[in-house]
């Protein structure tokens, strides 16, 4: 089943499955041709338009007594909501007068369409008897006295396209169902680069710009154990043990901020994924979520540029250790080994995009930087 999709301005999620709808068909579909068996006369069966066609079509696959198929167009919905007034859009297209008549439907909500069809045939097409039969019902909707004879399935009461159903007439031709998703698809960027590159001086302004929830794993580690939490608690005892905060711990941490963070538009992560093993993690924990990695924008230095870089970081940051030319080398080492085949990883995805943030002031990298963003934001 796809993920998330887009129709017009709303975002909907998976909701039931192809083999679910048609196994609702094959049942729909015995209980008719039991009542209509060896029937002496021939049955209509009318599609109301368009949105049944897919449930029209599936069912008459499945009748097997002698049928004839007519259509008609019927509206009570604009965009998300019913409006209450019953349109005949395009009338039937054969007499109905003196036959029984099946109505095929795709859904049934208020029951305003349906009942005003139903009443229609019996009373101004003269025919002689009507059945409803509909794939789905939303019972805690549909109060009319009405029976519906055939039903597929019962859902709740939300907004559903696909199979047939529309939101302004797109999403009809999705074979699985959707349902509106009331927490819209959040967009996943990844600052990617060595390091002194500068992603955390531009990851701030980025944020700002795009209502991001920027994510440095260093900062959510110091949060967590400020915080207490259980993660917190748990980074902390192997902290202070000098021994390194396993993925499993990290990747908690960052699950639990795209849980919990409220009022953005997605989240820039930076210093996370550090190597192929989590980039998948990352996409695994995305997937439950029905969503995705949105972009990773690498800032590219070369090592030279390395070396100055944290040369000058590590002393105004004070940081001693962190000056000497063995670590800066094996930094480097460990970016080109385990870091760097991220970059490919994320091509073939077909969402990696770089800028040169080799030379220049900090305010031009940073215009460099927001030019790109905004060519994939």
């Amino acid at each position: 089943m796809e993920d998330k999709i887009k129709l017009h301005d709303k975002v909907f999620k998976p909701y039931i499955r192809h083999d679910r709808i048609i196994a609702a068909i094959d049942d729909v579909a015995d209980k008719l041709n039991r009542d209509f068996y060896n029937c002496p006369d021939v049955p209509v069966i009318l599609c109301v338009l368009n949105g049944s066609i897919p449930f029209t079509g599936e069912l008459l696959q499945r009748i097997t007594f002698p049928c004839q198929v007519i259509s008609i167009k019927m509206s009570s919905y604009q965009g998300t909501q019913s409006t209450g007034t019953v349109l005949n859009v395009m009338g039937l297209t054969s007499s109905v007068k003196g036959r029984r008549v099946i109505i095929c439907e795709d859904i049934v909500d208020t029951g305003n369409t349906i009942v005003a069809l139903k009443e229609m045939l019996l009373d101004k097409e003269g025919a002689a008897d009507v059945r409803i039969c509909t794939l789905l019902v939303k019972p805690d909707v549909y109060d009319k006295p009405d029976k519906l004879d055939y039903v597929g399935m019962e859902i709740p009461n939300a907004f559903i396209v696909g199979f047939g159903l529309d939101y302004d007439e797109l999403g009809r031709n999705n074979k699985d169902i959707y349902v509106i998703d009331d927490n819209p698809m959040k967009k996943y960027y990844i600052l990617f680069g060595p390091p002194g590159a500068g992603k955390g001086t531009h990851a701030g302004a980025i944020a700002q710009k795009y209502n991001l929830k920027h994510i440095s794993t260093g900062e959510l580690l110091r949060a967590e154990i400020a915080a207490g939490t259980e993660l917190g608690k748990q980074a902390k005892s192997l902290i202070d043990a000098g021994m390194l905060v396993p993925d499993s711990v990290v990747e908690g941490m960052i699950e639990t901020a795209f849980d919990t963070v409220k009022g953005v538009d997605g989240f820039l992560l930076d210093g996370f994924p550090r190597n192929l093993s989590q980039a998948a993690d990352l996409d695994e924990i995305l997937d439950k979520r029905g969503e995705s990695v949105t972009a990773v924008v690498g800032l590219m230095i070369d090592d030279d540029m390395i070396f100055q870089r944290i040369r000058g970081r590590a002393i105004i940051e004070g940081r001693a250790d962190d000056a000497s030319d063995e670590t800066i080398a094996n930094r480097i080492k460990t970016y080109h080994t385990q870091t760097e085949p991220l970059i490919d990883y994320y091509k073939a995805a077909g969402k990696y995009w770089e800028v040169d943030v080799d030379g220049g002031t900090i305010e031009e990298n940073r215009a460099r930087v927001l030019a790109k963003m905004e060519t994939i934001a």
